[in-house]
C-alpha cells in the first residue's frame, strides 16, 4: 500500500465511510482527507493511535533516561561523601561532624 493510497477527498467520509474507516483500520496508518484538493483532516484508527501514542511516550522516556544517565553526577560512596565535604568544610573553616 502506497501513502497516496490513504488520501481521500472528505466526500468519501460521508459516501464510503465503511471503507475509509476499513483503510484507517487495515492499513494502521492515518488517511488523509482533502478538502478543496487540499489536505484538512487525518483520520485514524484508535488501536493505531493509541499504539503511536505509547511508542513515542517509550521513546520519550528513554530520551529523558539517556540524557539524565549522561549528565548525572558521579555517584559516591559514604566515605568518599564524608571526605569531600570535610574539604568544603575545610576550605570554609567550619568544623564538619
Amino acid at each position: 500500500m502506497h501513502a497516496l493510497d490513504n488520501i481521500r477527498p472528505i466526500t468519501d467520509l460521508r459516501t464510503k465511510q465503511g471503507e475509509v474507516c476499513a483503510l484507517a483500520t487495515e492499513t494502521r496508518e492515518p488517511v488523509i482527507l482533502t478538502k478543496n484538493g487540499v489536505a484538512a483532516y487525518l483520520l485514524f484508527d484508535r488501536n493505531a493511535y493509541e499504539a503511536q501514542m505509547h511508542a513515542q511516550r517509550v521513546q520519550m522516556a528513554l530520551r529523558e533516561a539517556e540524557i539524565e544517565e549522561r549528565y548525572r553526577p558521579e555517584t559516591l560512596n559514604a566515605e568518599e561523601s564524608d571526605a569531600r565535604m570535610q574539604r568544603i568544610f575545610a576550605e570554609w573553616g567550619i568544623e564538619y561532624a
